[in-house]
């Protein structure tokens, strides 16, 4: 489906420019090779976001969808002139200045670039946009998702990376996944893991300050992909990373839970509300303006069901980016570090792992079909799987999973104080005032820790020796008892699907 099949000649100058120095510019449509609805996208659509809104009645041009297709132009708007400022006084004067200022304040610059000042007003000041304590509760209510919808969300990213148009693409071309897999791998999950800590909230702590680096990055391999590709595909595709992706990155807490609402743990207004302030803040941080930021939950549904539904057809990279983000040598190198016979059994078994704890979850959203799609001409292609059955047996488990309540995860999730404050930061380093003690971190605003994931592994495993398909009996009799002892920490033996 084209929203927009008639339209004029687009000239560069009318598209080629940042939004925060144009304001009163007309709204730029959507770039023509984006324009059309890829079908891969819509199973999932219905599924997460049917009970909520008419999910094709709200990709109908309105508001909403013409500011997200003018930034679909665009890279982040304040980190774009950072990388301005590196090319105009050399990188690494730049990236020094860059990471005084992002550790030690702006105020320790002596006559700060006006672009560093102007980024590190907004980060400086991005807390004072938001309710912390509604946000706080939203990533409580995150961490309360199930392993299940957790595993289906991780998949869901292996997923998006090789199935997106923009994203296979930009990751393709740059080679960071085919040249250093497991390193750009652990590099994705820390900073993902960093948005679920409570210091993500505190401008100087750690998880906050590596998610600004790497919003650097993006903005500088847009601008290199911008060169490389050239004025004519820019007319095509738009920006190679553009600010209206970033709408997704901030989402993948509020997409675990609308996955367990699918399954039947339904969420109340209040906590979708509260979702919503933390998916907005991660948003934000990340990079996307304030002219995208949703007023309410509902039109943060209806915007990542806007955004997703533009996710387009996946690159010519496809193949090559799932060979090396899945292939067998990927896991044997990131699981080194384990003991001796869960070293084994990750080398004897990985393709039958990582098609049960990544492959097979994301199915249960994007569907079987989808899922053959994406392998299609890569190395489990030639395997053979039967994935209407794997994705039907992970479908399965994640039903008995949200039915049982998670052991690892509580399903309740203990509810702040409303009338407590909002956590606490920390004040800048070398402020007055300050130290060793005053510069840890401080409990959520419930004054509770959050849950931690202590049986994920548990779980994990035993998904894995779920749908591994057919192993031999022996090997998997060994394996069941090695894990135990290595990693369960219980008697209780799962059965081998």
């Amino acid at each position: 489906m084209t929203v927009t099949s008639e339209r004029s000649e687009i000239r560069l100058e009318d598209v080629d420019f940042n939004r925060r120095h144009h304001p009163d510019k007309p709204l730029r449509p959507i770039p023509p090779g984006r324009d059309y609805f890829a079908d891969q996208w819509r199973h999932m659509r219905e599924m997460l976001f049917g009970e909520w809104i008419d999910i094709d009645k709200e990709v109908e041009p309105n508001d909403l969808t013409r500011w997200r297709d003018d930034y679909f132009w665009q890279a982040d708007e304040l980190m774009i002139d950072v990388v301005d400022m590196f090319e105009r006084i050399g990188p690494e004067r730049g990236r020094a200045l860059f990471e005084q200022a992002l550790t030690r304040g702006i105020d320790t610059l002596d006559d700060p670039p006006a672009e560093l000042v102007a980024l590190f007003d907004h980060l400086d000041n991005l807390a004072n946009e938001f309710d912390l304590a509604a946000a706080e509760r939203g990533r409580m209510l995150a961490l309360s998702s199930t392993v299940c919808a957790t595993t289906i969300i991780r998949g869901w990213a292996f997923y998006e990376t090789a199935m997106t148009g923009d994203i296979s693409a930009a990751t393709g071309a740059t080679g960071r996944f085919a040249d250093d897999g497991p390193r750009r791998f652990l590099e994705t999950a820390r900073v993902f893991a960093q948005f679920v800590r409570p210091e993500i909230f505190d401008r100087w702590a750690e998880p906050f300050q590596d998610v600004v680096r790497v919003r650097l990055m993006h903005a500088l391999a847009s601008r290199g992909l911008r060169r490389k590709w050239g004025d004519a595909l820019y007319l095509k595709y738009g920006e190679p990373i553009p600010v209206t992706s970033l709408l997704g990155f901030g989402s993948g807490m509020l997409l675990s839970r609308l996955v367990d609402h699918a399954f039947g743990r339904k969420l109340t207004d209040q906590q979708l509300e509260d979702l919503a302030e933390y998916s907005n803040y991660s948003g934000r941080l990340w990079g996307a303006p304030a002219q995208l930021r949703p007023a309410n939950g509902l039109e943060l549904i209806k915007s990542l069901n806007y955004v997703l539904a533009r996710g387009g057809n996946p690159s010519p990279w496809r193949a090559e980016l799932v060979d090396a983000i899945a292939g067998p040598h990927h896991l044997r190198t990131l699981t080194e570090a384990l003991p001796g016979p869960l070293r084994w059994f990750a080398a004897r078994y990985a393709n039958q792992i990582t098609a049960a704890v990544a492959l097979a979850p994301a199915g249960v959203v994007f569907g079987y079909r989808q899922i053959e799609a994406m392998v299609a001409d890569s190395l489990f292609d030639r395997l053979g799987y039967d994935w209407k059955r794997r994705v039907g047996l992970f479908e399965q488990l994640t039903r008995a999973n949200v039915a049982a309540g998670d052991a690892g995860r509580p399903a309740a999730v203990p509810q702040p104080d409303p009338r407590a404050p909002p956590p606490r930061r920390r004040r800048r380093p070398g402020a007055g005032g300050d130290d060793e003690q005053g510069r840890r971190t401080a409990p959520d605003a419930a004054g509770l820790h959050p849950p931690r994931p202590v049986h994920q592994g548990r779980h994990l495993h035993r998904v894995a020796v779920t749908l591994a398909g057919r192993l031999p009996h022996r090997a998997a009799a060994r394996s069941r008892r090695r894990c135990r002892s290595a990693v369960c920490g219980t008697d209780r033996t799962p059965a081998a699907g």
